[in-house]
């Protein structure tokens, strides 16, 4: 599941999307679609997103 989050995550990644709404709702979308693909329940999904989402902000500061 790691290797395939990575992956749609790069392949997705827009420039800017830590700083427009609509591609981080992109970015939500997609974490929340493959949770989905692998039976997470309701409550991991919302733990599971917050994490991945404040990885992938801490990544691209790490960028700039």
């Amino acid at each position: 599941m790691t290797k395939e989050l990575t992956d749609m995550l790069r392949k997705n990644r827009a420039i800017d999307w830590n700083r427009r709404e609509a591609e981080r709702a992109n970015m939500r979308r997609l974490v929340k679609r493959l949770l989905k693909k692998y039976k997470y329940t309701l409550e991991e999904t919302g733990d599971a997103m917050n994490v991945v989402l404040k990885q992938c902000e801490q990544r691209a500061e790490n960028q700039e």
